[in-house]
């Protein structure tokens, strides 16, 4: 029998934290509850900094999340991607185990090499996310290979000196069975419809529409939120007013020399009905990432300045675009509304802020 193979003794308080979260898991109601106790209790047993547990077809292993700790939503297409080329997976299905772990079970360096190559073979999936992956410094993996099959992962970072232990790897042996069948419940539960995605789409969908893009505004990646938002596929350009966007953060990123005191702008970008703040922010070589956060005012910074004025919703609304440098009848489109009422618009706005002119009015609202 090998070390990895050894029945590890735990002391008396692990096997105490065992049977306390055994108890609980057959208290958990709902996709919360469970995702709170992997963080309160499990995290802090099993020594891990982030997890996630996921159904997967039981043929391919490719996992479909239903829920993560401590792992940024914008990262789950790439862990899913790279999830059936991870050696430790493949290593796990070969031996038919139900928990293995670098270190003690294959060599750690396997899981940057297959980083590596994984980086390689899918450069979209590299650009997003890939700071997370590349962050990893261990693994530990248990699996249900039943229908449905279940996966569950917990990762160490490189910050974390140490990789995971035989005793961690005994806990979860004792745990998986009960972790496993309150996920099985989970999913037939609440079906699979809106957590676990059957679909290639993001399984927990991220309601802020995010794209991944070049210098010269070439969709890299995006997520299902942008693509419907614009019917856009990777390889087309950005819309004119984004690539303004993406043009000023660049701007605002290098003439920063110190990325903790970089102060960018705040971008607004009006698509009718709605209005998001534009996030701008470099990722990897030369590819930025801009994340459409919808937004309820559509001009948080200066808003209270404009209500001193007497603007009425729709008057602020104008005062938006017009920073934003659309012209009169891009902003008549925008708003729905003619021509002649965008310029009324404008001379009420000019009158009420004693304004001349359009120049002065973008001025004006760039100091607010």
């Amino acid at each position: 029998m090998s070390r990895s193979q050894e029945i590890v003794s735990l002391p008396e308080e692990d096997y105490k934290a065992v049977l306390d979260v055994i108890t609980r898991l057959l208290s958990h109601k709902t996709a919360h509850s469970l995702a709170s106790l992997f963080r309160s209790h499990l995290l802090p047993l099993l020594d891990a900094s982030t997890c996630f547990y996921a159904w997967a077809d039981s043929d391919s292993l490719k996992p479909r999340i239903i829920d993560a700790v401590g792992i940024p939503q914008s990262d789950f297409n790439t862990i899913q991607a790279y999830f059936p080329s991870s050696p430790l997976t493949q290593h796990l299905i070969d031996r038919s185990s139900q928990v293995e772990a670098y270190d003690l079970d294959i060599p750690r360096s396997k899981l940057q090499d297959s980083i590596a190559k994984f980086f390689g073979a899918h450069p979209a999936c590299e650009l997003r996310g890939s700071s997370y992956l590349e962050d990893i410094r261990t693994i530990l993996l248990a699996v249900d290979l039943s229908e449905p099959a279940i996966v569950i992962e917990f990762h160490r970072f490189n910050a974390c000196p140490e990789s995971f232990t035989r005793r961690e790897k005994r806990i979860l042996e004792l745990l998986r069975p009960h972790l496993c069948q309150a996920i099985k419940t989970l999913v037939l539960k609440e079906g699979l419809n809106n957590r676990v995605s059957t679909t290639d789409e993001d399984p927990l969908e991220s309601q802020t529409p995010m794209v991944q893009v070049t210098r010269d505004s070439r969709i890299v990646d995006q997520n299902p939120k942008f693509r419907k938002l614009f019917k856009s596929v990777p390889g087309d350009n950005l819309s004119s007013s984004l690539t303004r966007f993406l043009e000023s953060g660049i701007r605002d990123y290098e003439k920063s020399s110190n990325l903790r005191t970089l102060e960018r702008n705040a971008f607004w970008y009006c698509r009718c009905p709605s209005v998001f703040q534009v996030d701008i922010t470099r990722r990897k070589d030369d590819v930025w990432l801009l994340e459409l956060h919808p937004l309820s005012d559509p001009c948080p910074a200066f808003s209270p300045i404009l209500k001193q004025f007497g603007l009425t919703p729709k008057e602020k609304e104008i005062c938006c675009r017009v920073r934003q440098g659309f012209d009169n009848q891009e902003i008549a489109s925008q708003l729905y509304i003619s021509f002649h009422t965008a310029k009324t618009h404008l001379k009420n706005i000019y009158r009420k802020l004693d304004i001349p002119n359009r120049p002065r009015l973008v001025s004006f609202l760039n100091k607010q």
